[in-house]
């Protein structure tokens, strides 16, 4: 594998990994609603990337299949997210 298309492979995770990253950061300063919001963020961007991107790209966003994945990633989104707007 050429060192470019590692780079290209690196994006995709490089990226749910950054705003992993920033919710964490919101939740240790006890922005706990706000960070849930941004680890949503992280994997609804997971599951639309896993969805819309090719096995060659996607590098270690693939863990299992296709369908599999993007409907974890999907569904995992969706109930934090809802946990972030509904618990008081």
């Amino acid at each position: 594998m050429t060192t470019g298309r590692a780079m290209v492979r690196a994006i995709p995770i490089t990226i749910v990994l950054a705003i992993v990253a920033f919710g964490l950061v919101l939740i240790a300063l006890a922005y706990w609603r706000r960070g849930t919001a941004a680890l949503a963020l992280a994997m609804l961007l997971a599951g639309l990337l896993r969805a819309v991107l090719s096995e060659r790209v996607i590098g270690v966003l693939a863990v299992r299949g296709k369908g599999f994945d993007v409907s974890f990633y999907l569904l995992v989104g969706a109930m934090m997210a809802t946990l972030a707007v509904t618990v008081p």
